[in-house]
């Protein structure tokens, strides 16, 4: 007697089913950008020397706080270890993180978004099934992760130090109200933004210049312009008319790095318990701020769209 052989039953889902949907590939992407830049040396180079100066720095305070109790003479101005204690710590940090920050973020996001090009990976995550919105989104939202994960971890740090170092040296912490408290949680937001808008640019060079090269070439000229347009122009004003000047001003103002920089001036001012004035501009400059992200990365998507993945 035959046997009737029943065909096997194919199961018709879809590969989304098993890949989980586009957000849960565009999450794999960011899990594996940030396990990729972790892996890198240039990152944790960049790591060293960050935490190497911010060490060295703190170890300078204390010499010199040292040298000045030792010292017969009468001393000028604070006691530089009143930066160690808390909440002195922090503003220590904010202003060391001002400095390097830039600069180190700006070099992470252009060899992130340059070294895929470098290295024919757009070509290959493309080709096996990925949309364009799902690694330019995928790539954009890991750097907003580096940036947040990397300002808190400095922030969080100068206040555990400020807590128990400071009173090793005669420097009792000052705990904060709520108000204070609050500050602390929107400058760790307007901080981590200011520095975003940074790596944007570096994403939107490396993403037209498709290399390493162009993205932090670009991005580092363009931080180091912006310095000089803020102390160089500013100290020029004077011998401009009215007019001029309150253009220069005007400008100078607005460009994205001053723009979100102003945001933090309120921030730190409820840290240190200070009133808050003109907040008549507050709105337009978040307005700006948002503005100035919202058009990166949409100017970086419309070039990435628009480009040839086989060129």
């Amino acid at each position: 007697m035959s046997q009737h052989i029943s065909a096997p039953m194919l199961d018709r889902a879809t590969s989304e089913l098993y890949t989980h949907g586009w957000l849960h590939q565009m999450w794999r992407l960011v899990v594996w950008n940030l396990y990729n830049l972790w892996r890198r040396l240039m990152t944790r180079i960049l790591l060293g020397i960050f935490l190497g100066g911010y060490a060295l720095l703190l170890l300078l305070t204390i010499v010199s706080h040292l040298l000045l109790g030792n010292s017969k003479q009468p001393t000028i101005g604070t006691d530089p270890i009143m930066a160690i204690g808390f909440p002195g710590s922090l503003q220590f940090s904010l202003g060391y993180l001002g400095l390097l920050a830039p600069i180190f973020l700006c070099i992470v996001a252009g060899a992130l978004i340059g070294g895929d090009y470098g290295y024919g990976l757009h070509r290959q995550m493309l080709t096996h099934g990925l949309s364009r919105g799902q690694v330019f989104t995928a790539q954009v939202v890991a750097l907003a992760v580096i940036v947040l994960l990397f300002v808190g971890g400095v922030m969080l740090l100068s206040i555990v130090l400020g807590i128990l170092i400071g009173p090793l040296f005669g420097v009792a912490p000052t705990f904060l109200p709520m108000q204070g408290w609050l500050g602390v949680l929107l400058t760790w937001i307007t901080q981590s933004m200011r520095y975003y808008i940074y790596m944007l640019i570096a994403v939107l060079a490396a993403t037209i210049g498709r290399s390493v090269l162009a993205g932090i070439g670009f991005s580092i000229g363009y931080v180091f312009i912006e310095f000089l347009a803020t102390t160089i122009l500013f100290s020029l004003i004077g011998g401009l008319s009215a007019t001029m000047g309150n253009i220069i001003v005007a400008f100078i103002s607005n460009l994205p790095g001053v723009v979100s920089n102003t945001l933090n001036s309120y921030t730190t001012a409820m840290i240190a318990g200070q009133p808050l004035t003109s907040l008549g501009q507050l709105p337009l400059q978040i307005g700006l701020t948002i503005a100035y992200c919202v058009v990166l990365l949409a100017l970086s998507y419309l070039v990435y769209s628009k480009s040839d993945i086989f060129d």
